[in-house]
């Protein structure tokens, strides 16, 4: 029996998780510092990929994923300001198999989620936000941080777009959010009558660089040894996971050096390396 003819008890459930800008040896997994206990047990319990790809680029690769062409074929190589092309989306090809389907998070396109395969969607339709307010100042706060000569950042929400999105809520950060409303959608999802594709796409860790004081206070000191004995302590225990060969040439830092950096320097890319690990 074919995809597409398979009785819906039969079809799995399905996740995908999108994190944006993130390195691939941030993960505890691939021999990260940064702790990732939930995706180190995913990784443990079923497959860690050695070899994988993207565009080194946020829109081209989110279009890449969703399409599973090249950017060049769905004509997102260049720009994001136009539709998708030639392709259909995850949800359009899981929606005609039977499947609910979910997308929460970051697109950074101009299609309608809701027209292009997902019954629902909420998220940034653009390419980053202030994490905590991605709109205007509200009553009591000083004004949100956002990148200068820059129009408002879009919203959607069940087909509502938002230009721009001012939460209601002080407590309101981007990726609390979009695991909220997924597991919202989710948990009022009918278990056995239809199977559920959920596409989580984050922003973090986009910049801007924001995280709650309490995660950041988790990696205090952690970097204060600086870039170069983060980097071989990650690469030795990567040699050890078997990720990588102890005799594969390492390309040479593009980093500055360290101890030739002032102590407020240092301290201030220490602060940059703790919020990155805590988003």
């Amino acid at each position: 029996m074919g995809f597409l003819q398979a009785a819906a008890s039969d079809l799995p459930n399905i996740v995908l998780i999108l994190a944006d800008d993130m390195g691939w040896s941030d993960l505890g997994c691939y021999g990260g510092e940064v702790q990732t206990p939930n995706i180190d047990r995913l990784a443990a319990e079923g497959i860690r990929f050695t070899q994988a790809y993207n565009t080194s680029k946020c829109f081209p690769s989110r279009a890449a994923l969703l399409t599973g062409l090249y950017a060049q074929q769905c004509g997102y190589a260049e720009t994001f300001t136009r539709p998708l092309r030639h392709a259909m989306t995850l949800g359009e090809v899981l929606q005609a198999a039977g499947y609910k389907t979910y997308w929460s998070g970051k697109h950074h396109g101009v299609d309608n989620p809701e027209e292009r395969g997902f019954d629902r969607y909420y998220g940034l339709r653009d390419g980053a936000s202030n994490h905590f307010n991605p709109g205007e100042r509200r009553v009591g706060e000083p004004e949100p941080a956002k990148k200068a000569g820059r129009p408002p950042r879009v919203w959607q929400m069940d087909g509502r777009t938002l230009t721009p999105y001012t939460p209601d809520d002080p407590a309101f950060y981007t990726t609390d959010a979009f695991t909220d409303k997924a597991l919202e959608w989710l948990e009022k999802h009918p278990v056995k009558d239809q199977p559920f594709f959920l596409y989580l796409a984050y922003t973090a860790p986009h910049d801007p660089l924001m995280a709650w004081p309490a995660d950041i206070a988790r990696y205090a000191g952690r970097y204060d040894g600086g870039y170069a004995a983060i980097r071989e302590a990650r690469l030795e225990r990567q040699v050890a996971m078997g990720l990588v060969d102890k005799a594969t040439p390492i390309p040479e830092p593009s980093h500055r050096n360290w101890d030739q950096l002032s102590v407020a320097q240092r301290l201030e890319e220490a602060r940059r390396m703790e919020v990155y690990a805590a988003m």
